[in-house]
């Protein structure tokens, strides 16, 4: 065999070798993409097999109406007006007033100063730390006179927001620290969250699990189980 034969024997087959590996890399990206879906505009859309992912926030509180069935809701805060209790009314303090409701079904109505409606039934009231006796077995109706200013609201387990939109700021964590994300004044979209809700010093702790998740402005994120 001549030395020429030889060398282009050579040279083919290091193109292939070169070209195998090309293929196989343009192969792999569009795999890893298809799993994770990265965009090449900057903005990250992570495509999980879960139906929901872990999502816990510290925001700048929206105005929310959520209705459902709550294992616990504590309010706090200050009034002069009256908390009725199966049509009985109870005076309220007006610099510091504590109700804790146990297996809450309603509607609360709130944003970041004040419960404009609370409106349901509960097993167990709780207030000032005296339990409000019930006249039978049934829930007990309880509802607010009139729109409450409040510095703390829990609710736990569960509550449930179908859609959030709003300006927002703070802080996203996603995933127990896989993504960490900081809001300034970007446009927040929330779908099917589902956890628990605390409100106190201006911020609204979201921790729960959403299914659908988009951050648009100087910061751009988005994620859907």
């Amino acid at each position: 065999m001549s030395e020429e034969h030889e060398e282009g024997h050579h040279g083919g087959h290091h193109w292939k070798i070169i070209a195998f590996l090309a293929f196989a890399g343009i192969l792999g990206l569009l795999v890893f993409t298809s799993f994770y879906d990265f965009p090449l505009t900057g903005k990250i859309t992570q495509m999980n097999s879960n139906s929901s992912v872990v999502f816990y926030g510290e925001l700048s509180i929206p105005n929310l109406e959520i209705a459902g069935n709550f294992e616990k809701v504590e309010i706090r805060g200050g009034s002069d007006s009256f908390f009725y209790v199966e049509g009985e009314k109870f005076q309220m303090n007006s610099k510091n007033s504590y109700i804790i409701l146990s297996n809450y079904t309603g509607e609360i109505f709130f944003n970041g100063e004040k419960i404009s409606k609370l409106n349901g039934k509960a097993a167990k009231v709780v207030m000032n730390g005296v339990p409000i006796e019930p006249k039978s077995k049934a829930n007990m109706k309880v509802s607010f006179e009139k729109e409450f200013p409040y510095s703390f609201l829990n609710i736990q387990n569960k509550a449930m927001i179908k859609k959030l939109s709003y300006v927002s700021s703070g802080k996203i964590d996603i995933d127990n620290g896989k993504s960490l994300v900081n809001l300034e004044n970007n446009e927040l979209n929330i779908q099917n969250f589902e956890g628990n809700i605390k409100v106190e010093k201006n911020v609204v702790k979201m921790i729960g699990s959403v299914q659908k998740l988009e951050i648009d402005g100087k910061t751009k994120f988005s994620i859907m189980a």
